[in-house]
């Protein structure tokens, strides 16, 4: 009878369910948009836009505030519905929305191409699309039962 001996220095690779892999994604993604607009504050005017209550879609409104409330809303539900919805919906709903943030991800890196004050906004809209990409992949890849 032999008996396997494992290193003490040897690591455990636990295997980690799609749905908090998906969550986690989600959450990497917020913590992106949250230090991203952060960072903007401190570009030249931002501030006396803000007080000027102009956004980048013109004067701010109720409106606006709403749209964007609803476009952040989304990705931070994400997190809380990656986990809890069902199987099929859930890989659906990740791709989609994936897919539709990364398409806006991408209309942001285009539209300020070229300001040099924003070269940190394109990084982290490339590193937005890395994670949109990841998500659409792994919500693809969704396991299968056997």
């Amino acid at each position: 009878m032999s008996v396997k001996r494992t290193s003490s220095k040897s690591l455990t690779n636990y295997h980690v369910n799609i749905k908090i892999k998906l969550a986690a994604l989600w959450t990497a993604l917020m913590f992106l948009y949250v230090y991203a607009d952060f960072f903007q504050l401190m570009t030249p005017k931002k501030l006396e836009k803000m007080i000027d209550l102009q956004t980048p879609m013109g004067p701010t409104s109720p409106e606006i505030l709403v749209i964007f409330s609803v476009i952040l809303i989304i990705p931070s539900l994400m997190i809380f519905l990656s986990v809890f919805l069902k199987t099929q919906i859930n890989k659906w709903l990740n791709i989609c929305i994936a897919a539709l943030y990364a398409s806006m991800s991408i209309l942001i890196i285009v539209s300020t191409l070229g300001s040099e004050w924003h070269t940190f906004y394109i990084l982290f809209n490339l590193i937005e699309v890395f994670v949109f990409a990841m998500i659409i992949y792994q919500a693809w890849k969704w396991p299968k039962v056997e």
